[in-house]
């Protein structure tokens, strides 16, 4: 299915659409997909310069940061320094709306980021079902830099001519539309650098231990 006037396709909510955007990402595309929070856009990790591909489409700095999305934290590993803080933070709130920042590995450095690489298990099932047969994604909003994010694949590809198809949301009610908390776990103290759908509170964490509440 495609939107009127437009030859990209918008993948159903089912095992055949979620193997159809799993085999476009395999051949180079970016998707725009649902996630536990606003619509995104994903290309796989494993992909040439993919934070350059997703700033172009987005119209912003190749050097802004792409968050790393895996099925599970096992999936992540190739790409990340993993400590014993950024695991407890992962039980306790993966899969779920947090993105943890952690030192990237060799693997994690040729995703784009300064040294260090913002990575996330989501909980959205029809997410998890596409980076089980896709492998980790860099993703980042599906929205034009500095405009509100998108909530339908539809909206996702009106916004952005330059994106190869969307999947589609699952029927039921849509992500709360706030983006994902960021914590820094790459000193021995965690902080908080952006607030979004966990507060300090729910994540555990002491008055002082924030940063901005900007969003990237």
């Amino acid at each position: 299915m495609s939107g009127a006037g437009d030859e990209r396709p918008i993948f159903a909510p089912d095992p055949g659409g979620v193997a159809a955007a799993a085999r476009c990402l395999d051949q180079g595309g970016i998707l725009a997909i649902p996630t536990d929070t606003v619509f995104g856009l994903g290309v796989a990790a494993g992909d040439r310069a993919p934070a350059a591909r997703l700033a172009r489409v987005k119209g912003r700095s190749p050097l802004q940061p792409v968050i790393l999305m895996a099925a599970s934290p096992a999936a992540l590993l190739p790409f990340v320094g993993w400590t014993a803080l950024a695991q407890g933070f992962g039980e306790r709130h993966w899969p779920g709306p947090l993105t943890l920042i952690l030192a990237a590995s060799a693997a994690g450095r040729r995703l784009g980021g300064p040294g260090t690489i913002a990575v996330r298990v989501p909980a959205l099932p029809l997410l998890v079902a596409l980076l089980e047969q896709s492998g980790p994604l860099a993703t980042t909003s599906a929205n034009r830099h500095g405009e509100p994010p998108v909530t339908s694949a539809a909206a996702a590809l009106r916004a952005l001519p330059l994106i190869d198809a969307a999947l589609q949301r699952p029927a039921g009610p849509a992500g709360p539309g706030i983006p994902s908390s960021i914590l820094d776990c790459t000193a021995d103290r965690p902080v908080l650098v952006r607030v979004g759908a966990l507060d300090a509170s729910a994540l555990g964490l002491a008055g002082g231990d924030h940063g901005s509440t900007g969003s990237a």
